[in-house]
């Protein structure tokens, strides 16, 4: 499996596509410290106030903070709100 996503990586590489699109990479995009937009994640494996833990489709992210909640979700992305304090990619 190793083999074959440094395979997808050369190719993403040389071909200059986003890694995202043959990696199947979860995309994030963090405005400030208040509102976190994700792409490509699978589910959501834990959701409190204070911690949202989800699966994506090539590692886990978890995301801590104080106030956080889901805005939305659906299948392909989501939107995420609250005060962040990290980031964690698992």
């Amino acid at each position: 499996m190793l083999v074959f996503n440094m395979i997808r990586e050369n190719i993403s590489d040389n071909l200059k596509l986003p890694k995202e699109v043959l990696l199947g990479a979860s995309v994030l995009h963090v405005t400030g410290q208040y509102e976190i937009y994700i792409e490509n994640y699978k589910n959501i494996i834990e959701y409190t106030d204070t911690l949202i833990k989800l699966q994506g489709k090539t590692c886990k992210m978890y995301i801590t903070g104080k106030n956080l909640h889901i805005e939305y979700f659906n299948n392909e992305d989501m939107k995420i709100k609250g005060r962040f304090k990290n980031i964690e990619f698992v």
